[in-house]
């Protein structure tokens, strides 16, 4: 039989591709530094926006956790006699000063509790 062949070449690609955190930066780097749209830089780099944004969300996450532990308000403990405020941070620690304490030692306590 004479006539044209027809060779048939199937390619099977994953669908998945893995980015280094430096890939990732970059590419973030770009989208932050350039005036053109998320958009764009996403289908530049062959993703979507979507998985920009979700690196973009955990770069912030990161940033975040790596920020030290807010303090919170000062509470007045009504039951101790003379007064108190005890302070709760978000890491767990919790920092009672009674009425009359020294402010600066309470300072000192306060950053030493925030590794500052």
């Amino acid at each position: 039989m004479s006539g044209p062949t027809i060779s048939l070449h199937i390619v099977v690609a994953g669908t998945r591709r893995s980015w280094t955190r430096e890939e990732k930066r970059a590419i973030l780097a770009e989208a932050e530094s350039t005036t053109a749209s998320i958009s764009s830089v996403a289908r530049r780099h062959g993703l979507t926006p979507s998985l920009l944004f979700c690196w973009r969300r955990e770069a912030w996450d990161e940033e975040r956790a790596a920020l030290p532990a807010p303090v919170g308000l000062p509470t007045r403990d009504e039951s101790a006699p003379g007064g108190a405020i005890e302070v709760e941070l978000a890491n767990g620690h919790r920092l009672r000063a009674e009425a009359g304490a020294d402010p600066a030692l309470v300072r000192d306590l306060l950053a030493a509790l925030l590794d500052r």
